[in-house]
């Protein structure tokens, strides 16, 4: 099965996710910060929405793919968030997403010479957190690079209902793993206070694979910043939560507050 989806706006203002300007200072002039490697803690967080099709495939090997407007009809609740805290070149991060939703497919299928319905469902839960501790290497005035260290987890909790005609049955799983993670981070501002910010990881532990690809474009306003962009992310595992694969894909959008 193909797809679930998530939902995109969750309120106030919808932010690139813990890697979007994590470390550009407040400013009010018309000129992009030069990175520096001042001491002091700085703090930042940031709220946002996430409007992906969720790509699944179930232990037994099926697919399945939902449209948006249909998970959007059918979503329970969805909440995103992160934190970023810096000191000098450190930097510690941790994104925090919870999905709560569910949909359908229907179609028709030819048995025996006589066309017969089919159908499968999916209500699902998952709380995915990413955490972790980074070190700039490359500072120029307009870019930062940041090689990062940390871990992923995803709980996951499925139930998958199919019928073909009249006979119907139903699987319920739930489970949970824990990833270690390496990747690289960064921003580079051009255009005053217009700037890209790009992130990757990969890692693997009681998952087979995982990885995660994001690329936003920003506007730096005097207390926050607004990004628009690219998420990607993926797992491929051996039957949790009777599921061998999921992939959480889409654009998204939102505020990061400095503090």
């Amino acid at each position: 099965m193909k797809g679930i989806i998530s939902k995109l706006l969750i309120a106030a203002g919808l932010a690139a996710g813990s890697w979007s300007a994590a470390d550009a200072e407040d400013i009010s002039g018309g000129s992009p910060p030069s990175f520096q490697s001042d001491h002091g803690w700085k703090f930042s967080a940031d709220v946002y929405g996430w409007l992906p099709q969720i790509d699944l495939e179930t232990a037994r090997g099926d697919k399945m793919e939902l449209p948006l407007w249909q998970i959007l009809q059918n979503l329970n609740f969805t909440a995103m968030a992160g934190l970023t805290a810096q000191n000098g070149r450190w930097t510690g991060f941790s994104d925090f997403i919870y999905m709560n939703l569910q949909g359908t497919r229907t179609s028709t299928a030819n048995i025996i010479g006589r066309p017969v319905e089919t159908g499968v469902g999916v209500k699902m839960q998952a709380f995915i957190n990413t955490t972790a501790v980074g070190y700039s290497f490359l500072q120029t005035d307009n870019t930062e690079l940041k090689a990062f260290a940390g871990t992923r987890y995803l709980w996951l909790e499925s139930d998958l209902s199919f019928n073909i005609g009249r006979v119907g049955g139903e699987v319920v799983g739930q489970g949970h793993v824990w990833d270690g993670i390496v990747g690289l981070r960064g921003q580079t501002n051009f255009a005053d206070r217009y700037f890209v910010t790009y992130y990757g990881d990969i890692g693997t532990g009681q998952s087979d694979l995982t990885w995660q690809a994001l690329g936003g474009l920003g506007y730096r306003f005097d207390r926050f910043d607004a990004v628009v962009g690219w998420r990607y992310l993926d797992w491929n595992f051996s039957d949790t939560a009777k599921m061998d694969d999921l992939t959480v894909n889409g654009p998204f959008a939102g505020i990061k507050v400095h503090f």
